[in-house]
C-alpha cells in the first residue's frame, strides 16, 4: 500500500471513530476502501489523485454515502408499503381485475425503485450517489401523487387482467420474502409478504380458506415488522 493510501486510511479510521461509528462499520468502510485503492495502482496514482479528491472530500463523501446507505432500505420499505397498501386492490383479485394505478406501480415504480435500491446499497460508500437520491426522490414524489388520487377514487380505470397476473405477482411476493430472509433483507420480505396478502385470492379459490391464510400473512408480516424495527433502532 502506497503511504498516501496507508495515511488516508488512518485518517478516515480516527475521524470516523472520533464520530462514535462502530468498529465493524468502520473497518467495512477501511476494507472497501482497500479493494478501491486497486483502480488507482492500475493507475500507478495515489488514491487521492486518481480520485482528484482531496481526503476530506473523500471522508464527507463517506459520511454521506453512509446516512444515505443507512436510510436506503427503511425508506425503501417504507415507500412501497405504502403504496401497495393504498394502490393495490385486494378486492379486484377474485375478478380478475386490476386498477391501473396498481399496474403502473408493478410496471414502473416497484421495479425502478429496486433498481435504485440495489445502486445505492453497491455504491458502498465511496462514491457519490446523488443521481440515485434524485431519482429516488422523483418516484417519492410520484408514489405520493398517486397515493393522493387514489384517495379521491381516481384510479385510472379498472382493467381486465388475467388471473395468472395476480398469480405472477404472488410468486414474486414469494421470491421478495425468501430472498429477503436468505440476504438478511428483511424489506424485501416485508413487501414480498405484503404482495402475497394482497393477491392470495388469485392462489386459493375457496373464499374462507384464503381468508385464513390472508390472516397468517398478516401476523408473519407484523413479526418482520417488529423485529426488522427493533433491528433498525438497536444498529450503531
Amino acid at each position: 500500500m502506497r503511504v498516501n493510501d496507508k495515511v488516508l486510511v488512518e485518517n478516515i479510521n480516527d475521524y470516523f471513530t472520533h464520530k462514535g461509528l462502530s468498529p465493524n462499520l468502520i473497518d467495512d468502510i477501511k476494507e472497501k476502501l482497500k479493494k478501491d485503492f486497486r483502480k488507482s495502482e492500475e493507475q500507478n496514482q495515489d488514491y487521492i489523485e486518481y480520485r482528484g479528491k482531496s481526503p476530506a472530500e473523500i471522508i464527507l463523501t463517506i459520511q454521506r454515502n453512509l446516512f444515505t446507505l443507512q436510510l436506503n432500505p427503511i425508506v425503501f420499505f417504507i415507500l412501497n408499503f405504502i403504496v401497495i397498501s393504498y394502490l393495490y386492490d385486494k378486492q379486484y383479485v377474485p375478478f380478475q381485475a386490476a386498477s391501473g394505478l396498481s399496474i403502473f406501480y408493478c410496471l414502473v415504480i416497484l421495479p425502478i425503485s429496486i433498481v435504485i435500491y440495489i445502486r445505492i446499497s453497491h455504491k458502498n460508500y465511496l462514491y457519490s450517489n446523488k443521481l440515485e437520491m434524485y431519482i429516488g426522490l422523483a418516484i417519492a414524489a410520484v408514489s405520493l401523487v398517486l397515493v393522493v388520487i387514489h384517495a379521491f377514487n381516481v384510479n385510472f380505470s379498472i382493467v381486465a387482467v388475467s388471473i395468472y397476473a395476480h398469480q405472477f405477482i404472488f410468486f414474486v411476493g414469494i421470491i421478495f420474502s425468501i430472498t429477503g430472509i436468505y440476504f438478511k433483507r428483511l424489506e424485501f420480505t416485508g413487501i414480498g409478504l405484503l404482495l402475497c396478502q394482497k393477491t392470495v385470492d388469485a392462489m386459493i379459490m375457496n373464499p374462507g380458506i384464503a381468508q385464513i391464510v390472508s390472516i397468517i400473512i398478516w401476523i408473519l408480516l407484523l413479526i418482520v415488522i417488529i423485529y426488522y424495527t427493533i433491528r433498525i433502532s438497536s444498529r450503531n
